[in-house]
């Protein structure tokens, strides 16, 4: 009788789960994220970057991910500036360029990034980008870990 019971139990559980599986599938995401995107929402900019960047839904493609963090960066999208950001650092989909690296990651880092923020103050400490300045990496510094503490709290 127990054992009947839980199969019982389990098959309930398994319908339950599969009721509540999403029918859409990547494909159809990743075209229903473009359409908002082709519309201007920074938001789904940045999350189709995101995909073209993984391979999710979409081909992977880094020049697609840089060219929708661009369009989400320049409506003010922080995760996309780093995004952005971090791809000109690397030279991944973009020419490596650290001056635009930072300049991508200090708009982000303005806007309370704390990896922005945490990146441009390594930019400042190795003068990669930015000239060097041990003040300006400590301040950068400084305020990723505060406001990711400040983060962390307000989770809890």
């Amino acid at each position: 009788m127990k054992t009947g019971a839980a199969v019982l139990v389990l098959c309930i559980l398994t319908l339950g789960l599969a009721s509540c599986a999403d029918p859409e599938t990547r494909e159809q995401k990743a075209a229903h994220t473009q359409r908002l995107a082709e519309q201007g929402d920074p938001r789904a900019q940045h999350i189709l970057g995101l995909m073209y960047e993984q391979g999710y839904g979409v081909s992977l493609d880094i020049r697609q991910a840089a060219a929708w963090f661009e369009k989400a960066a320049r409506q003010g999208e922080a995760d996309a500036q780093y995004r952005l950001g971090f791809l000109y650092c690397q030279g991944q989909g973009v020419p490596k360029d650290l001056q635009r690296a930072a300049e991508w990651y200090k708009k982000a880092a303005e806007q309370g990034f704390p990896p922005a923020q945490a990146a441009l103050g390594n930019m400042y400490l190795t003068g990669e980008g930015v000239p060097k300045d041990i003040s300006q990496a400590a301040y950068w510094h400084k305020k990723s870990v505060q406001l990711k503490k400040h983060l962390d709290l307000t989770r809890d």
